[in-house]
């Protein structure tokens, strides 16, 4: 499944790249996360998500797979899974980070639902990642205010 996303930041590209690459930091802006903390060259943490009537614990990592500070480009690489319910998610999330204040972040992610996760349908999956996109927008917008 493909997900893309935009999210314009009234903030210097250097500061919201700053943000972004703090992967602990930037994992407490996605709604939802606990327990974040850092492991090897990425974060560990679980995020707890409602996907229609089905509440998730997805217990996993994101690691950075390859960043270029000068084009404003970063892979990163997501695996996490939910024990009690029997599946998994693993994505790679393509950030282009454009502009100067106003600073333009493009989020386009490739999913691979595993398991049961993915009996709960890719529409009601995408809505819920709408949902957690614009959380996260919010608060990255709030943290790198508070540069």
């Amino acid at each position: 499944m493909r997900l893309e996303h935009r999210v314009t930041v009234d903030a210097p590209n250097a500061t919201v790249w700053a943000v972004l690459m703090d992967l602990p930091v930037a994992a407490r802006c996605v709604p939802g996360t606990r327990d974040i903390a850092l492991d090897g060259d990425g974060v560990r943490g679980t995020l707890d998500v409602r996907v229609g009537p089905v509440k998730l614990a997805l217990a996993g990592t994101v690691v950075v797979v390859s960043r270029d500070e000068a084009a404003g480009t970063a892979r990163l690489r997501a695996d996490a899974a939910d024990q009690r319910i029997g599946g998994a998610v693993r994505a790679f999330v393509d950030l282009v980070v454009t502009g100067d204040a106003p600073t333009e972040l493009a989020i386009a992610s490739d999913v691979a639902i595993l398991g049961r996760i993915g009996e709960l349908g890719q529409p009601l999956i995408a809505r819920q990642a709408d949902k957690v996109l614009a959380g996260f927008a919010e608060c990255l917008r709030r943290t790198v205010a508070a540069r």
